[in-house]
């Protein structure tokens, strides 16, 4: 995974200069894009330790704002919901599998669980910027 995002860097309130807010929200969509590629490596993980036949796959869904990723049945024969690795279905369909791609799996798991943080954070990061930038339009256009 590429360098984490300098938190320090994000949000500069102080600079009202779009051209620095502009290069914030790149690096932002950067990070962000280098998530979502972490997710299809890990898709392909998945393929060169199960093989094709893996009923698993990794699926993102809206969580009102961001986007979460779970564990999702390919068919449709089974349960398709949008589940967490220790749900009973999944549970249940894990079980075959030995005691190694059973460890590799919580741990993609546990990855998922991080990825889904930082995509929150990311979310509520963007929504500050946007916030601080309407209460900064409405300061400005105020009859003081």
């Amino acid at each position: 995974m590429p360098s984490p995002l300098n938190i320090n860097l994000i949000i500069p309130f102080k600079d009202n200069k779009a051209g620095r807010l502009n290069l914030h929200r790149n690096e932002i969509d950067w990070f962000k894009e280098n998530l979502a590629i972490r997710v299809e490596d890990l898709k392909e993980e998945l393929t060169s330790l199960f093989g094709e036949g893996f009923e698993l796959t990794l699926a993102p869904r809206s969580d009102g704002n961001s986007r979460k990723y779970y564990w999702r049945f390919k068919s449709s024969k089974r349960d398709r919901k949008y589940n967490r690795l220790h749900t009973n279905t999944v549970v249940d369909y894990v079980r075959k599998f030995d005691e190694v791609r059973k460890l590799r799996l919580k741990e993609i798991e546990e990855e998922l669980i991080y990825i889904n943080a930082k995509l929150k954070l990311i979310k509520g990061i963007l929504d500050s910027i946007d916030q601080s930038l309407e209460e900064r339009a409405e300061l400005r256009t105020a009859n003081i």
